[in-house]
């Protein structure tokens, strides 16, 4: 092949994927806002069926524009890129055609919304003032958002109209609550007073609306919802394809699951045995949570496991640390207290506001003492360890630290989640693998019931979506899989009826534990030595699919990602 046929040929992607990023970023200002680009601050999409015909078209413009290139022609980054590019164009495609939430998912509105406010109001990337003024501009046009919902909406199913509901009542809340808290606690007494005035007024009309698109939902989608949440085998297999880039069957991943979730079960049975013999293992899971850090020390206690965990990961060469940041610690901002733990990072392209936060929810002080005691229950010390590996080191946060350095846009943007959460995963048994813990039985049980939580989801995504079983009897089976009380069983399947491909947790994590033993013997053969601090430091700069993550570390690679 000539040169010049090649640099044509990467001159010609290298400007339409520039092109393209530029025009997604219109497109979808929220998340451009999400990722550090601001400017489209003070825009909200336009989501009217009209509009969304329009992306729907334009999307297959720019499939017509990536099929003309040259594929052939292209080398390296942009070789591999090419396809990343491809499969987020035709997810979002099939998201708008076929998946079709706009028509069927209150959700999707009340979502938007929800998080076009508070990208702007957690992050101090400009000073308040600016900040409020976008927000003053997207609350104007949540009108048009929710008058789009009401033309669009048919076939909702009834689990769905009644989420949507609450949540729609919920922002509204937020709009008078957290919202004008977390703007004070920012320096919104030193802005202009007729700004904060006119701030103020925004808030409350934006809050009126939600309240009425509530009352909406409830008298009239609520009682004639009829929809099937259910994507179905054909829509389930595409949708997993295009975005996390796993081509299996249904069948072969409930297969995959079901001997995954039997020979995890097995290891508690011989890790419980370990810590009381007389105990079956639900007994002994079930006394595990009860060893908790009182709630005023949960914050000193994470604290306390960061440093040592960057400590052990250093001492042990797990991966290169490229700096010695560390998150902060703190408590879950009240309007952003609908889990237990996360990590809140900026991002990829984000200049200003840099600071990582590991959050971690508190108990409310409102709640029951048996309330307050069941929430503590969630960080035992063994959870609480392995939850800080998740978010902080070396999960989402080391993550972060290793943004910079992965080589393109194209993959800062599209990192399918299967990467990033099934990173984090991977982390919790890798870590305890390595050594964390000294063998602690109770250490490894916690890590494996956090695992067995993911497998649970798996096989929740596949009985919900391809195989038409009852929810509330995958809610059981969900609660006996992953030792689950019935009530955050039932709450975990019913976020899978809206987010079918939430096994991605663990096919990340499974599907990097194969590449890395395949990468092993791709080294062994050729007479390297395999060094796990190289793996890694290398896998985190790719930022790909584990599925081509493949073709780079393992070069001719034919096999599979998963199975």
């Amino acid at each position: 092949m000539s040169t010049a046929s090649s640099s044509a040929a990467e001159a010609a992607y290298t400007r339409l994927a520039r092109e393209y990023l530029d025009w997604y970023l219109e497109a979808n200002p929220t998340r451009a806002t999400s990722l550090g680009f601001h400017q489209h601050d003070a825009r909200l999409p336009d989501v009217s069926a009209a509009a969304l015909a329009r992306k729907s078209k334009a999307l297959q413009d720019w499939l017509t524009r990536l099929d003309a290139l040259d594929r052939a022609a292209l080398a390296g980054d942009s070789a591999v890129d090419v396809r990343v590019l491809e499969y987020a164009i035709r997810a979002d495609l099939a998201e708008l055609e076929e998946q079709r939430p706009w028509e069927n998912n209150p959700g999707f509105y009340v979502g938007l919304i929800a998080s076009s406010l508070s990208n702007l109001s957690s992050r101090e990337f400009a000073p308040v003032a600016e900040r409020m003024h976008s927000l003053r501009s997207r609350m104007a046009h949540i009108p048009a958002v929710l008058g789009a919902a009401k033309a669009n909406l048919r076939g909702v199913p009834k689990l769905w109209a009644r989420l949507s509901h609450r949540d729609a009542r919920g922002i509204a809340s937020y709009l008078r609550g957290d919202l004008p808290r977390a703007m004070e606690a920012q320096g919104f007494a030193r802005v202009d007073a007729s700004e904060r005035e006119a701030f103020t007024a925004a808030r409350e009309e934006a809050a009126q609306h939600l309240e009425s698109f509530a009352t909406w939902l409830e008298q009239e989608v609520l009682p004639r919802a009829d929809g099937d949440f259910r994507l179905g085998r054909e829509r389930f297999e595409k949708k997993l394809a295009l975005e996390e880039h796993v081509t299996l069957s249904a069948d072969q991943l409930r297969d995959i699951n079901e001997r995954s979730i039997r020979e995890y079960k097995a290891w508690v049975a011989r890790e419980a045995a370990k810590v009381d013999p007389k105990k079956t293992p639900e007994q002994v899971m079930a006394e595990l949570v009860k060893d908790h850090p009182t709630a005023d020390q949960l914050i000193p206690t994470a604290r306390a496991q960061l440093v040592e965990l960057q400590r052990f990961v250093r001492e042990r060469n797990i991966l290169t640390l490229p700096s010695d940041r560390l998150p902060t610690v703190r408590e879950t901002p009240p309007y952003a207290r609908l889990g237990f733990a996360s990590m809140d990072t900026p991002g990829p392209f984000e200049t200003k506001a840099t600071e990582a936060f590991y959050n971690i929810t508190p108990a409310e002080s409102g709640w029951t003492p048996e309330q307050r005691a069941q929430h503590l229950t969630y960080f035992n010390r063994a959870g609480l360890l392995g939850i800080s590996v998740h978010e902080a080191i070396p999960g989402h946060f080391v993550q972060l630290l290793y943004e910079s350095k992965i080589p393109t846009d194209v993959r800062k943007v599209f990192s399918p989640t299967s990467v990033v959460e099934g990173w984090a995963h991977y982390t919790e048994q890798m870590m305890v693998d390595e050594g964390l813990g000294d063998g602690d039985p109770r250490i490894r049980l916690g890590q494996l019931r956090r695992a067995l939580q993911r497998h649970a989801r798996w096989y929740a995504a596949l009985a919900l979506h391809v195989y038409g079983e009852p929810l509330e009897a995958v809610a059981k089976r969900y609660a006996e899989i992953a030792y689950f009380e019935p009530f955050p069983a039932l709450r975990e399947v019913e976020r899978g009826t809206s987010n079918p491909t939430y096994l991605y947790y663990a096919v990340g994590r499974m599907q990097i534990l194969k590449l890395r033993e395949d990468y092993r013997r791709h080294l062994e053969a050729q007479g390297q030595p395999f060094v796990l601090k190289d793996f890694h430091d290398r896998f985190l700069r790719l930022g790909l699919p584990v599925s081509l993550a493949r073709g780079v570390l393992i070069p001719g690679d034919t096999a599979p990602s998963l199975e």
